[in-house]
């Protein structure tokens, strides 16, 4: 629960402290590397369930 309240605050602060155009590129590239890093999770704990059953 921490960690999403530190992921609102950080895009929160972001567009308060940044003009319009570099908030929404920060929040781009902030949305495409939580995605990889989903990506990455789940490629590696796929293989480990197919493995357990």
């Amino acid at each position: 629960m921490q960690f999403f309240r530190l992921i609102t605050h950080l895009i929160k602060s972001v567009w308060k402290n940044t003009t319009p155009l570099q908030a929404a590129l920060i929040t781009a590239l902030f949305i495409v590397i939580i995605l990889i890093f989903i990506v990455s999770v789940v490629q590696i704990l796929v293989p480990f369930t197919y493995i357990a059953i």
